[in-house]
């Protein structure tokens, strides 16, 4: 039924682009276009519901389908450097060989996987870096979400319940421009006030910045497809930002800011490299937080960049107002923050001295001691099973 009802979808979108082609009327071609695309939805829908009801046996033809790909495309690429000479032709009858035999080897595949567990996937949230203290902290507190086509994870204007983290399948998130932080009347000037659309698949994050401020959602995130995602509730991250304060915390933040700073700026960072284990692991750039009132010095010996992510700043000495997303200019020596928070990417020179940079990040360097310490945490047992929360 899955592997029909796939072929059934492609076939409606090759038929749309046939039809396209031989249709002589503009209004014949609509007609048509609406039944096909119909049926085309029709039939997602009815995969949400296959992949929804028989998760495991969808795993293993999944898992099947990538494997066949894969060796597809490897007797492909050995026929054409064999056909060259690239591969003496004994050598490639005999790896011919192996390749055909991984998929005769297929006819013996399981019929169903079952999901992995949700600890499998907290290795790919960035800010936990691997560390099995923490992995196993939220091991004990993560659950399963599943969702289906067309299901609201979450929606504009509501208070976060906890991040989820995609497993498998696509959302779609629609909102007003971010704001930053900042008020709508003092952003909105200038400013578009067109949707944005972004699409977040397998390995992103959605509910992260709301949670770290415990603000509203400022988007309405929707299934595409099917959807699973590991959920972390928001207690259970704060209950982690208790006990492996600060360091924590601070790492989400560093993460939201990097993303922020290269999504806006890719062009002018383009040649810093700079990546999450980079700016932990060699200081290359630090976030710094200021409260409204609070002012900074930029030591241009020091800074090579400095970012603001969130909140907005005013230079103290020409008063000019600077709202993130923004680099500021070189010609800026100290500032204040203007927003309830603000913070800042700095991104370093390439030799920091050693009484900058660092005194913000002794304040979190205990993470690198983190698999050293034990942490007494309370665990939960009778939270177990899955969080499933249907469209509203």
């Amino acid at each position: 039924m899955y592997s029909i009802t796939k072929g059934y979808v492609k076939s409606q979108e090759d038929a749309k682009f046939l039809v396209k082609q031989i249709s002589g009327r503009e209004s014949i071609y609509q007609k048509l276009y609406e039944i096909l695309e119909t049926n085309k939805r029709d039939a997602v829908k009815e995969l949400g519901l296959i992949e929804h009801e028989c998760r495991d046996v969808v795993i293993a033809l999944k898992t099947r389908q990538a494997i066949q790909t894969v060796v597809a495309k490897a007797l492909k690429h050995l026929a054409f450097m064999c056909s060259r000479g690239i591969i003496d032709k004994h050598e490639g009858i005999e790896m011919n060989k192996v390749l055909l035999s991984k998929i005769k080897a297929l006819n013996n595949f399981p019929m169903a996987i079952p999901p992995p567990t949700p600890d499998k996937y907290l290795h790919n949230i960035v800010w936990l870096e691997n560390k099995e203290v923490l992995i196993e902290f939220f091991k004990e507190r993560a659950k399963l979400a599943y969702f289906d086509y067309g299901d609201v994870i979450c929606k504009e204007g509501e208070m976060p319940l906890g991040i989820y983290l995609i497993i498998s399948g696509m959302a779609v998130l629609h909102s007003l421009p971010p704001s930053f932080g900042i008020d709508h009347p003092v952003k909105s000037e200038g400013d578009s006030q067109s949707m944005f659309t972004e699409y977040c698949t397998c390995g992103d994050i959605i509910g992260e910045l709301s949670c770290l401020l415990k603000r509203e959602i400022e988007y309405t995130a929707t299934c595409e497809t099917i959807l699973q995602a590991c959920f972390i509730s928001l207690e259970d991250l704060y209950e982690g930002f208790d006990v492996f304060w600060p360091f924590l915390e601070y790492k989400i933040w560093l993460k939201l800011a990097l993303s922020t700073a290269l999504q806006y700026f890719e062009s002018a960072l383009v040649d810093e490299g700079l990546t999450f284990q980079k700016c932990v692991e060699l200081n290359a750039a630090y976030v710094d937080t200021l409260s409204n009132c609070n002012e900074m010095t930029i030591d241009k010996v020091t800074m090579k960049f400095v970012i603001v992510v969130f909140g907005s700043v005013i230079d103290t000495k020409t008063e000019v107002p600077y709202l993130a997303p923004c680099i500021l200019p070189k010609t800026c020596e100290q500032i204040q923050g203007t927003s309830d928070l603000s913070k800042l990417l700095v991104i370093q020179a390439s030799k920091p001295a050693d009484d900058n940079g660092s005194k913000v990040m002794d304040s979190i360097s205990s993470s690198s001691q983190v698999a050293d310490k034990e942490y007494p945490w309370k665990r939960k047992e009778s939270e177990t099973g899955s969080h499933y929360r249907k469209a509203h």
